[in-house]
């Protein structure tokens, strides 16, 4: 499996039908909030991989723990992400304090709690790393080849979402509000899963 199949395909699908399941919310207000929490996680995720020592940091994380096994078992990595505090730990490092603002979003967006939101993240966090792990791996690549990899995704993502969306995305991870999200997440992959 790949980001894109995670995005666009049966993957996606099958997360957004668990977290329905799962949490018991309905499918439309899951589907809205997967649709904005993995842009929103990809994205962080891209724009800390945006320098050398971020880009390093999630290689040496997901090559050490997120590249092994499949993405198979989506109902045990959901209850494993939310039982073991794995899904919230990843999203520290990914988010930071960022992550109340991305949560509030969500749940505005979709309708749904903010419970639900921080719940529908720990459960997705997990489920990105491990398929960037998987098709880094796979594809054998290096530190640079992962950092174009997400650049392409989230590209490629941007193109295919209307531009509200983008909108939002951009202004949860400007935590300045300075026009620029570079400046806010660029430092915090520099401590992705140091424990």
């Amino acid at each position: 499996m790949d980001l894109q199949q995670l995005m666009n395909g049966a993957l996606g699908q099958q997360a957004t039908q668990l977290i329905s399941s799962q949490l018991g919310i309905d499918a439309n207000q899951a589907q809205s909030a997967v649709g904005l929490a993995l842009p929103t996680l990809l994205n962080a995720l891209n724009k800390n991989a945006s320098t050398n020592e971020g880009a390093a940091s999630l290689f040496n994380a997901i090559t050490k723990d997120h590249a092994n096994g499949g993405v198979e078992d989506l109902v045990g990595m959901a209850q494993n992400a939310l039982s073991s505090g794995e899904g919230s730990s990843i999203l520290k490092h990914i988010l930071g304090g960022l992550q109340p603002n991305v949560e509030n979003a969500i749940s505005q967006n979709a309708g749904i709690g903010g419970g639900q939101a921080g719940q529908i993240l720990q459960i997705l966090a997990p489920l990105v790393l491990k398929t960037l792990g998987n098709q880094t791996q796979s594809q054998g690549l290096d530190i640079g080849g992962l950092a174009g990899l997400l650049t392409n995704v989230v590209s490629n993502q941007q193109q295919q979402t209307a531009p509200q969306q983008n909108d939002i995305i951009s202004q949860l991870l400007d935590r300045d509000k300075d026009g620029s999200v570079i400046d806010d997440v660029a430092g915090l992959l520099g401590n992705l899963f140091k424990k």
